[in-house]
């Protein structure tokens, strides 16, 4: 027997196998313990301090998914005649569980664009427009339940594709294939700690890319049911150690993420060009008395971003949060008029996202520097840092003097 033949019997085999009355209760178990593990994370989720955009997304897509469980465990109820075996009740089990893998892979797609502080996110029109796909194939599933075959054809043991259904699943592949796309070209205008998202981002819509097929292939076998729980737990795991290395607030690398990137850089050897930038907010404290803390916060985000932009636009540096109102940037730089020119476009990349912005108040940032010199202060990270911080306070210091003498 070739092997093409035998592969096929195998699997002809194994459907009709799940296809018994007597794997029902196998079947539905397998979803509800698949919206067991989901609920559980969406709890985790509901429950988290990180209450941002791409993770109310990922919140509504757990929804949905143990939604979906759910609509399985109809479909399982329809297939082995416990609820009434009818055209209606076959197509609207079926619909269902279609429908709501379809909305499975746009939340998969908004969730992704969210995460990775998408443009497009952005443009309230945008993303009416990323949702068309998805409300089109509603539209069609819905007209096709009036016109048996259209969709699917329920009146055989096993239904039969209809004319519309290839088109349906391709529009439903789209949003994966466009997510893990759009990852990857945006891997070059990512920070060095944003790229390292880009294979889990990239993974998840593809785990939804193979499990759709395969459960199209036999809907009786829980391909998608299981896939959902590998990759939530792929991406809450992912999430669990971002936590580690990302500031909650601006979502740029934190201070164990600077200690670990400089403790790499050390161990590489001499870093003889390994330049270290302290860049404080000296306005952050009068900003925080007049306008509340949630402006202040609202001005640590901005210039979070414009030194994530700069830092990808113009010199391929490491941007971290160190604490408080202080940034740390890390580079390699040869010569000190490249140290002076780096600095200048620091602060304008920090004065445009001002202006952007349309703030009713002028933000203020002191920059400090330090160099790495062997068998000296700066030939340790505590030191590097240090001496960073120093120069920073004494340039505040300086201007807080000249802001005097000018106001006597």
């Amino acid at each position: 027997m070739p092997f093409s033949d035998l592969i096929l019997s195998i699997w002809n085999e194994t459907a009709a196998v799940f296809s018994n009355a007597g794997y029902s209760f196998f079947k539905i178990e397998a979803h509800l313990v698949c919206a067991a593990v989901v609920v559980i994370l969406l709890y985790r989720q509901q429950n988290s301090s990180d209450q941002t955009e791409a993770r109310l997304v990922w919140s509504r897509l757990l929804f949905v998914q143990v939604l979906y469980c759910i609509a399985g465990v109809v479909r399982v109820l329809v297939d082995v005649a416990i609820i009434p075996k009818n055209y209606a009740t076959r197509y609207t089990a079926a619909a269902l569980t279609f429908g709501l893998f379809a909305a499975m892979c746009w939340l998969v797609f908004e969730y992704i664009e969210f995460y990775q502080r998408s443009e497009m996110m952005k443009s309230k029109r945008l993303r009416f427009l990323a949702a068309v796909p998805f409300v089109f194939n509603i539209i069609m599933l819905i007209v096709a339940g009036f016109f048996p075959g259209l969709f699917a054809d329920f009146s055989g043991r096993t239904y039969t594709r209809g004319v519309l259904y290839p088109v349906m699943m391709l529009i439903n592949f789209v949003y994966p294939v466009a997510a893990v796309i759009l990852s990857v070209r945006r891997r070059a205008k990512m920070t060095r700690y944003e790229r390292d998202t880009v294979p889990v981002m990239a993974t998840y819509p593809a785990f939804f890319m193979i499990a759709g097929p395969l459960q199209d292939l036999n809907w009786r076998i829980p391909f998608l049911c299981y896939i959902i729980i590998i990759s939530d737990i792929f991406v809450y795991m992912s999430y669990a150690d971002s936590l580690v290395s990302i500031d909650p607030l601006t979502k740029i690398a934190n201070k164990n993420a600077l200690m670990q990137r400089l403790s790499e850089r050390f161990k590489m050897g001499d870093p003889e060009t390994l330049h270290v930038f302290a860049v404080d907010v000296d306005s952050l404290g009068r900003i925080n008395g007049t306008y509340g803390r949630s402006e202040g916060d609202r001005v640590l985000i901005l210039i979070a971003e414009a030194l994530r932009k700069f830092s990808t636009d113009e010199h391929q540096c490491d941007v971290f949060r160190y604490y408080g109102d202080e940034f740390i940037l890390t580079a390699d730089i040869e010569t000190d008029e490249e140290r002076e020119l780096f600095i200048e476009h620091i602060r304008n990349y920090v004065s445009n996202a001002a202006m952007s912005a349309k703030l009713s108040y002028h933000i203020r940032i002191t920059i400090g520097c330090a160099k790495f010199k062997a068998y000296s202060k700066t030939e340790t990270i505590s030191g590097l840092i240090e001496e960073a911080e120093r120069t920073l306070y004494e340039k505040r210091e300086q201007q807080n003097f000249q802001n005097l003498w000018k106001s006597a």
